[in-house]
């Protein structure tokens, strides 16, 4: 329960980061080396690129609700064996897309970027043994 803990913790620190990135955006991304990317996928309309980042603190404040959820410390959550099980999977691909870009091309924000996203599933994977049988913990 400790781990899922801190993975929500995580989270919440992940999503105040994002909002505080709102303020430096470019300068966020030129960081990332994405600034480029970023721009041409949004064609120009830049307001989308804050309303994204917005949405990415939202998502990790919600993951960190499902972490509180699965340690019972908050009312329980609908499908959060199944959230726990998606936050896995995509944290598990991001770490190794994060390893493998590592492995082209190192440096360490990219390292740091990815060695999160791993921890992340460690403090993330005891939420797999709750609420197997139903309201039954096994944890």
């Amino acid at each position: 329960m400790k781990r899922l803990r801190l993975g929500a913790a995580l989270h919440f620190i992940i999503a105040i980061g994002h909002l505080g990135c709102l303020f430096a955006l470019d300068e966020t991304f030129d960081a990332y080396g994405i600034k480029d990317v970023m721009h041409n996928m949004v064609f120009g309309h830049v307001w989308i690129l804050y309303a994204l980042t917005i949405g990415l603190a939202l998502a990790f404040t919600l993951a960190g609700f499902y972490a509180l959820s699965a340690t019972g410390d908050i009312r329980r959550l609908p499908l959060t064996r199944t959230a726990i099980i998606v936050i896995i999977i995509l944290y598990s691909l991001r770490a190794l897309v994060g390893g493998w870009a590592c492995a082209i091309d190192f440096n360490w924000l990219r390292f740091i970027s990815s060695v999160i996203p791993a921890f992340l599933v460690w403090c993330y994977y005891p939420g797999l043994n709750i609420y197997r049988l139903g309201n039954i913990k096994l944890v």
